[in-house]
């Protein structure tokens, strides 16, 4: 039976600093490279070596897809539709500082809105088209792992499930985890699992 192995990127020093990346295009270092290996030697274990295999286009997204495609052949194919989205003016602070001087948008960003501030990307269109790159991918013959970040995993999951964008039902993949979702005859996506190589 196909899937689609939706696999958050391997931490980077920023992630373990807690400053927001967004859409700074964010290197790997040794821990996050070994983490990838890690994820991809028991995602091939899992679902096999006959994958086609997506990333998102900023590094480290390609680094982390790269883990994969050194261990089942095939190339990386880029496709933005499973980027991840801009967190606008807060983009390369901590949340600790996000709290501090943003304590109202914060606040919202906490029960699941979108924050009001410049340059952010809103919850309903990142979902909507990280389920049209889904919906485009989807091959009942030969599963696909896409390497994508926490923002557009969790939204397109929660879209194509039928949930509101603001749903915290879901909660977060961790980094370098992934969920594994199936789109049935009817034409339903289903979620199988979720948070899979977590710590």
């Amino acid at each position: 039976m196909s899937a689609i192995i939706l696999w958050r990127h391997a931490p980077t020093p920023n992630n373990l600093d807690g400053v927001i990346q967004g859409s700074l295009d964010v290197s790997l270092d040794e821990t996050g490279r070994a983490r990838a290996a890690w994820a991809a030697s028991h995602i091939a274990a899992l679902y096999g070596t006959d994958l086609r295999v997506f990333s998102s286009p900023l590094v480290r997204a390609r680094e982390t897809a790269a883990a994969i495609t050194s261990l089942v052949g095939g190339e990386v194919v880029v496709d933005h539709a499973f980027t991840q989205r801009s967190y606008g003016a807060w983009e390369g602070l901590t949340w600790d500082e996000v709290k501090r001087d943003f304590p109202d948008e914060f606040a919202r960003r906490q029960r699941g809105l979108d924050p009001r501030i410049s340059g952010w990307d809103g919850q309903r269109d990142v979902a909507a088209r990280v389920l049209e790159g889904l919906e485009r991918i989807w091959d009942d013959a030969k599963p696909a792992v896409v390497v994508s970040h926490g923002s557009p995993i969790t939204l397109g999951l929660l879209t194509a499930i039928g949930e509101p964008a603001s749903s915290v039902v879901l909660g977060r993949v961790p980094h370098a985890a992934w969920a594994v979702v199936r789109r049935v005859e009817s034409g339903a996506w289903h979620i199988e699992h979720f948070g899979l190589g977590a710590d």
